[in-house]
């Protein structure tokens, strides 16, 4: 975070989470905790605001202490959806947004990825390693809201597609990217 540019900090844990039976995958319970408490525990220190996506339990997403804001939308779109809803309620001009589901992420590769989108010219700056994009942990000016709705409206859902219209500066974290896996499924959580 600088000066300059305020970031908000956005979990999402709005989702069906189909994988996991239909549970509400942010309060399952990982090592004893909340799986989202880990996400903003590692998210917090590095942002002037944190708010929560989510579409159900909102009533236990609210006992972390921050303001908690649901899809647009009652259909479960998908991670746009919630970054929408970010978008649209927050008054930074970044958001930095994480999954619920990763409780191995840690402040500093957030950190690094904050700093890496600052340094760039991008509009969107998403977590990599390798090929392989992590399309959940990612930076993003909220001007784009828009052009997100316009998105949604027209029927699209798929992140990278989104991404492909912009200047997305990929960060590659390379051999220190543990900590973006994240735990989509009963056996994953176990």
């Amino acid at each position: 975070m600088t000066s300059q540019t305020k970031v908000t900090g956005v979990i999402l844990a709005g989702g069906q989470a189909r994988r996991m039976n239909y549970q509400d995958k942010g309060l399952q319970l990982f090592r004893g905790q909340p799986l989202i408490s880990y996400s903003f525990n590692a998210l917090r220190p590095i942002v002037d605001d944190l708010l929560i996506n989510a579409n159900r339990n909102l009533n236990i997403y609210e006992k972390f202490g921050v303001s908690v804001v649901s899809d647009l939308t009652q259909d479960f779109s998908g991670a746009l959806a919630g970054i929408l809803a970010a978008m649209t309620y927050s008054k930074s001009d970044l958001l930095l947004i994480i999954p619920c589901d990763a409780p191995f992420i840690t402040t500093a590769q957030l950190q690094h990825l904050l700093l890496e989108h600052q340094k760039s010219d991008a509009e969107i700056s998403v977590a990599c390693e390798g090929e392989q994009i992590h399309s959940v942990f990612l930076v993003v000016k909220t001007d784009l809201k828009t052009s997100l709705e316009n998105y949604l409206a027209n029927g699209e859902h798929k992140v990278r597609k989104w991404f492909e219209q912009y200047n997305t500066n990929y960060v590659d974290f390379g051999e220190n990217a543990s900590g973006f896996e994240n735990i989509n499924t009963i056996a994953e959580l176990q």
